[in-house]
């Protein structure tokens, strides 16, 4: 959890007669869209079951629980050298995991190069994006700030409140997303509204923008939240509700992110589930895909993806904590390579074994450029590397 963050403002932990019912899938199950069982069925109509079988993936992904497997994840560094390579459990053998093979990338499944890297300046950064001219903006404890496409800074903002979340819209406007509220502010940062006629208890932890709406993934409530150009709430996305074939989303740490994808539907990260969910504007379930796994294919720990970005064509980038991994998919969400590997991040596998209170749950965020190039922001670090794609060879 943030220290950012009042209690009152944390994200709720999944009720746990719900996690009970819920079967944990194989580490190795296969990747991709799974289907509803048969209860889950029941009573549904021919349409909504035909819908079920051929397009969800809502109940196959399960718990990757008991609180601790995220923790398994890393192995003790000290001076840069492995002194363990298997993770104990006091739950006994069966979930006890060697993650030393995870820990290395093979060189040959990485897709980009660090070309850049700079401080931003906030303790810690949260979040980040950019902007159609490919001007960076981050925000955190401390307020945003603005930098241009190279990293140089241009623009500081301070607020008192710290900011877990940005949105740009056209005009230059600068939507931040903070406990309780979400304030609007001009491209010098002079507040122009305050959203705060919002659900109680509202963590906006990621914002899409559409030509017409705003939607706001909401980890306080677990819900996204789709608002009109005024702020004004206009319906809710993702609430459980089996008649609908929608699980509702596990979201136990403050991390849950929603996007505006290509093909015009929403994808939203289920991070209990280890998941990304599709939807239509209108809260309509499409499909999902992903699996739990230490493997690349898959999101290990208690709630990964924590964050996610979608390129043009449709495929995504994806972010964990507590084993650090920047990853590709394509747009049916199959594994095809590693923008960067666990490996890339000593400070945060470093920081994550000493338990302070930046270990296991600081997130990595990412957003992609105008040039196509990932923006990863590293919270430990305090930075913002510039990931360019490896030329390719002939």
């Amino acid at each position: 959890m943030s220290e950012d963050l009042p209690n009152s403002l944390q994200p709720a932990m999944p009720d746990p007669a719900d996690v009970a019912s819920r079967t944990a899938p194989s580490a190795e199950a296969p990747t991709g869209i799974s289907s509803l069982p048969k209860e889950a069925t029941a009573g549904m109509s021919s349409l909504v079951k035909r819908r079920s079988i051929l397009r969800a993936a809502a109940w196959g992904g399960g718990i990757a629980g008991l609180g601790g497997l995220a923790g398994l994840a890393v192995r003790r560094l000290v001076g840069g050298n492995a002194t363990h390579t298997t993770a104990k459990s006091a739950l006994g053998a069966e979930f006890t995991y060697d993650v030393a093979r995870f820990q290395t990338s093979d060189p040959a499944l990485l897709r980009y190069e660090e070309i850049a890297r700079f401080p931003v300046n906030l303790t810690p950064p949260r979040n980040l994006a950019v902007a159609a001219d490919g001007t960076i903006f981050v925000c955190g404890t401390g307020g945003i700030r603005k930098f241009s496409s190279t990293g140089e800074p241009a623009l500081a903002i301070p607020l008192d409140q710290p900011v877990v979340s940005l949105a740009l819209r056209p005009n230059g406007e600068i939507l931040a997303g903070q406990a309780g509220k979400i304030t609007v502010m001009d491209a010098t940062g002079a507040v122009v509204a305050v959203w705060s006629d919002l659900p109680d208890g509202l963590l906006p932890t990621a914002i899409a923008l559409t030509k017409e709406w705003i939607f706001v993934a909401d980890a306080g409530n677990r819900v996204v939240l789709k608002l009109d150009a005024s702020g004004k709430q206009s319906g809710v996305i993702g609430a459980r509700d089996p008649a609908r074939n929608i699980r509702g989303f596990v979201v136990p740490s403050p991390y849950f992110c929603v996007r505006i994808a290509p093909d015009g539907l929403l994808r939203v990260v289920n991070p209990g589930e280890h998941q990304i969910e599709a939807y239509t504007l209108d809260g309509d379930f499409e499909v999902a895909w992903g699996k739990w796994s230490f493997a690349l294919a898959g999101f290990c720990g208690c709630c990964n993806p924590v964050s996610f970005d979608i390129f043009p064509d449709g495929s995504f980038v994806t972010c964990e904590k507590g084993l650090p991994r920047v990853k590709l998919y394509n747009s049916n969400g199959e594994f095809t390579g590693l923008v960067a590997g666990p490996e890339a991040f000593p400070e945060y596998l470093q920081a994550a074994n000493a338990g302070t209170p930046d270990s296991l749950g600081s997130g990595i965020y990412a957003v992609i450029d105008p040039l196509g190039r990932v923006l990863v922001l590293e919270v430990v670090g305090g930075t913002v590397r510039i990931m360019q794609p490896k030329a390719q060879k002939p």
